[in-house]
């Protein structure tokens, strides 16, 4: 369980989040979502320790983040897998040296584990045949299932999303959605999802977080998105909504 307790940031005297408080279940997608701006990359980027919190807490498992040492924050970070936006994989690799990658910076196993381990996830994401391939020979929609192979390479307690589908054609958003809920269900892992995709807050929004101008104006989940009491939120979903519908209807 991730837990946020009062968290502020700024940036040039510009106040970005405020007085953040939000728990983060395992097991769950636990969904953050807003506009463009409204600070919740900011919020994802404070929750794995790329920006440090101007005040306020970050708890893993009643653990403060600013209270790590090196060495505390080193096993966190093993215990911690990131998907990308792009994916970010490595173009010089294979797809198997890819998923290999953590397990060679953070593990001492044997070759022939290693490569064990990266089959059997390449075949959890349904990425068949293709581990000697390049990146760039893969569809976006696998390139995604790469990363998300790669970003659990380590069993991690904690997963975290930065737009998974950003790019990817509508079917295979579901799909990515589809495998992202059932890995967090299967190992019972605490995923945090930045995203602005109406599909995906209605398909695996178990917990949702909307941001607003950098406060916290609603928490709920998909079950109860369409119906919340809340003006601003309710913009951000007809919006979200529109844009969607004007783009199918063009097609």
């Amino acid at each position: 369980m991730i837990k946020v307790e009062h968290l502020y940031k700024s940036f040039d005297g510009v106040e970005v989040l405020k007085d953040i408080n939000v728990c983060y279940e395992p097991g769950m997608c636990n969904m953050i979502i807003g506009a463009s701006g409204s600070g919740k990359t900011v919020l994802l980027k404070n929750l794995i320790g790329l920006l440090t919190p101007d005040s306020g807490e970050i708890l893993y498992s009643g653990e403060s983040l600013s209270a790590m040492n090196l060495d505390n924050k080193r096993r966190l970070r093993q215990r911690i897998g990131i998907l990308f936006q792009g994916s970010a994989l490595f173009d010089f690799a294979t797809v198997l040296e890819n998923v290999m990658f953590p397990m060679n910076f953070f593990t001492d196993w044997s070759e022939a584990q290693k490569r064990e381990r990266a089959r059997y996830l390449l075949e959890r994401v349904n990425v068949i045949n293709s581990e000697d391939k390049y990146p760039d020979e893969l569809s976006g929609g696998m390139q995604k299932r790469v990363g998300i192979a790669r970003a659990i390479a380590l069993d991690p307690d904690y997963l975290f999303c930065d737009e998974p589908n950003s790019g990817l054609d509508p079917y295979t958003s579901i799909l990515i959605d589809q495998l992202i809920s059932s890995i967090t269900k299967e190992f019972n892992i605490t995923t945090v999802v930045n995203t602005h995709d109406m599909n995906s807050m209605l398909e695996n929004g178990d917990r949702i977080s909307f941001i607003h101008k950098g406060t916290l104006l609603w928490q709920g989940d998909r079950n109860t998105i369409l119906t919340a009491d809340c003006e601003e939120l309710r913009s951000f979903v007809c919006a979200n909504t529109l844009a969607r519908n004007i783009i199918e209807g063009r097609k």
